[in-house]
């Protein structure tokens, strides 16, 4: 008689922790859905009013300081030339020195052929 009561208890007992967690889930759930509801609704709203007035909430954005100059440019695209030549090939080999091994930095990890020669890159311009 003792284990049949023992065994009922423990049935009792999980079907009552299981409601428990899956009441507790449902309800963190709920919390989470209108949560998002009170944040949604005013920003939708917002978004709303600005797109049926025509006027927009943004902030026009400032000019940078000026435009590049010619030898701004020129730099820019002479960097992107030689950072264009630090890559691997089809092969497997780096464009910049032709070392079919991989670079690795100071610590011995892998490191890509910009990275390793980014000292030789900055020499040269």
């Amino acid at each position: 008689m003792s284990t049949l009561v023992l065994k009922l208890a423990q049935a009792i007992g999980i079907v009552v922790l299981a409601v428990l967690v899956v009441g507790t889930v449902i309800g963190v759930l709920q919390w989470l859905v209108v949560a998002a509801g009170l944040v949604a609704l005013p920003v939708a709203g917002i978004w709303l009013y600005s797109r049926l007035s025509g006027r927009s909430t943004a902030r026009p954005a400032r000019r940078s300081a000026s435009r590049p100059t010619r030898a701004d440019r020129a730099v820019t695209a002479r960097r992107a030339e030689l950072e264009g030549r630090a890559v691997y090939d089809a092969v497997g080999r780096c464009g910049w020195c032709g070392s079919g091994t991989r670079h690795q930095d100071r610590y011995g990890f892998p490191a890509t052929p910009l990275a390793f020669h980014r000292g030789e890159i900055d020499a040269m311009l």
